[in-house]
């Protein structure tokens, strides 16, 4: 939990359009309903992702007590991601279509038959394969209007940008290094030192 640790690789947003009133109890309550699931079957693979306390990932519970501090309003971002490791699936594929020809006496199988042998083989193995998990933390900052998520993964980043929207009706809008000197009470000195040496802007372009 980086936020609790004392890292600080992060992403910067503006909450854009924030309410004057925090309605405290409506947004703990847009975690619980946007919370993490456990997907409904073992058998499948895929991404699966949703809100976490802030002090253990398996927690989805949200209480005053624990996501705001002050002027911060804090959860995580769990994300769970359940592969098949790609060469012992096909390994064990090869050895499937093998029995299949030996059994019916052919020495080609058709592409439907493969797909059916391979689906059945997922079936098999997902139960056994735990996923890759992951919680990114998250501290809203409400008297400034902005929000940080403690990756810098672009993929992640999007994903937590979508999720919010849909959990409290805001949009956000990416802080670039720019803007943070612009919003420095020395921006006017800075800010001509930054267009003499030059600078990069990794936020994506606005829709």
């Amino acid at each position: 939990m980086p936020l609790l640790t004392g890292a600080m690789g992060c992403r910067r947003y503006r909450v854009l359009n924030q309410p004057e009133s925090i309605p405290r109890d409506e947004w703990l309550s847009a975690l619980h309903e946007h919370r993490f699931r456990e997907p409904p079957s073992s058998a499948r693979g895929g991404e699966n992702l949703g809100w976490v306390s802030l002090q253990n990932l398996c927690v989805t519970e949200f209480t005053h007590e624990g996501c705001f501090f002050n002027q911060y309003f804090a959860w995580s971002f769990r994300i769970d991601n359940k592969k098949l490791p790609g060469k012992l699936l096909a390994a064990l594929l090869d050895l499937r279509i093998q029995d299949w020809l030996a059994e019916t006496g052919r020495e080609r199988i058709p592409a439907r038959v493969k797909g059916e042998i391979k689906e059945q083989l997922e079936l098999e193995l997902f139960p056994r394969q735990l996923p890759s998990v992951a919680a990114h933390d998250i501290a809203w900052d409400l008297k400034e209007e902005t929000i940080r998520i403690f990756t810098n993964s672009a993929k992640v980043n999007e994903s937590f940008r979508i999720l919010f929207s849909q959990s409290f009706g805001l949009e956000t809008r990416a802080i670039g290094p720019v803007d943070l000197v612009a919003e420095h009470r020395n921006a006017d000195a800075w800010m001509t030192r930054v267009d003499v040496i030059g600078h990069s802007d990794y936020r994506p372009p606005e829709a």
